[in-house]
């Protein structure tokens, strides 16, 4: 269950110019600053940053890996919006929750650009200080495509998880995808959206930054 307050306010380490425009490391940063207080206290949660989805086709900048997989997508002020639908779409099939985090600049144009169910976060400064509040609440994602949730997962986590579910190893020659569409006709799917949560969260020597 992603959780989420109104409006947090932090400080940065260095404040020469109050009025200068927030940038998208500084977001970034502030995002990763409040992200425990999302997921449920006590439950494991990992970070990855640049998480790639949709077998490499679209990249978004962090991802939380926890009761659910949660997609965080950052727009500085100087970013380029035009991108936005397209990135929807991709994130959209795989995530359970998605954010938006975009500077108020672009805020009005780029809420129009993403699902409604997609939470979006306005980033401003403020007498020096960075501020951050929820101008839309998340809500889970209505149409997770769970072919393309199975496409993170690498082989031999795909077969392990059909030799776990299903009781069987993959026939030989087995592609990926043919495995992929195995589990899906033998397991239901929230035993699947979960399994495949907890293969996610099982790896190791891999970019996952516990929480």
């Amino acid at each position: 269950m992603l959780e989420v307050r109104t409006d947090t306010c932090a400080r940065p380490a260095h404040c020469d110019d109050p009025a200068t425009d927030l940038s998208e490391q500084e977001i970034r940063t502030v995002i990763r600053t409040q992200i425990p207080k999302w997921v449920r206290p006590g439950a494991p949660a990992f970070l990855v940053e640049e998480m790639e989805v949709c077998a490499g086709r679209a990249r978004i900048d962090l991802a939380v890996i926890a009761d659910g997989l949660i997609g965080i997508e950052i727009k500085g002020p100087k970013d380029d919006v035009s991108r936005l639908p397209a990135q929807a779409r991709a994130y959209s099939e795989c995530f359970d929750y998605v954010v938006l985090a975009v500077h108020e600049s672009l805020a009005a144009k780029a809420s129009t650009l993403v699902p409604d169910w997609w939470g979006v976060v306005v980033g401003s400064r403020g007498h020096c200080r960075l501020r951050y509040r929820f101008t839309r609440r998340p809500q889970p994602n209505p149409s997770l495509n769970l072919e393309v949730r199975l496409a993170l997962l690498w082989r031999h986590e795909i077969d392990a998880l059909l030799t776990a579910l299903v009781g069987r190893l993959p026939k030989r020659r087995a592609t990926k995808k043919s495995v992929r569409a195995e589990l899906l006709s033998s397991v239901e799917p929230p035993i699947l959206r979960q399994a495949s949560l907890e293969k996610l969260r099982e790896r190791i020597d891999w970019r996952g930054v516990p929480i």
